[in-house]
């Protein structure tokens, strides 16, 4: 593969990754859905075009490239982190509130009662 071909999949991956975290910064059910199916998207084509690296090494375009993309993940990783972090302390609170908190002073583990609706 070309430099200029490989140096514009590490720049289209980045610019994925850069919408990925504008989503993340946003977040609502669909803006998550949209982000999920993006990183997906994105790790195929990193996948895709991974052999190719190799054969780049000491090529100056790719490797400022590449670091611009590792930014662009650490940034997107940081954000899917907090959401992670934010999802699950509303989880322990939300079991504090209904349940309390356990002997080891935890809180207590969140039940999920199944419903079932049926309409005629």
């Amino acid at each position: 593969m070309p430099t200029a071909a490989l140096v514009e999949q590490l720049m289209s991956a980045r610019r994925q990754l850069d919408f990925a975290c504008d989503l993340l910064t946003k977040p609502s059910p669909q803006a998550v859905d949209c982000c999920s199916s993006l990183l997906e998207e994105t790790g195929r084509h990193l996948a895709e075009c991974q052999p190719t690296f190799s054969q780049q090494a000491g090529n100056a375009a790719a490797l400022e490239e590449a670091w611009r993309l590792r930014r662009s993940y650490l940034r997107t990783a940081r954000l899917l982190q907090g959401a992670a972090d934010f999802h699950l302390n509303w989880q322990k609170l939300r079991g504090a509130m209904t349940g309390g908190y356990t002997a080891n002073g935890e809180s207590a583990p969140l039940l999920h009662s199944n419903r079932i609706s049926l309409h005629g």
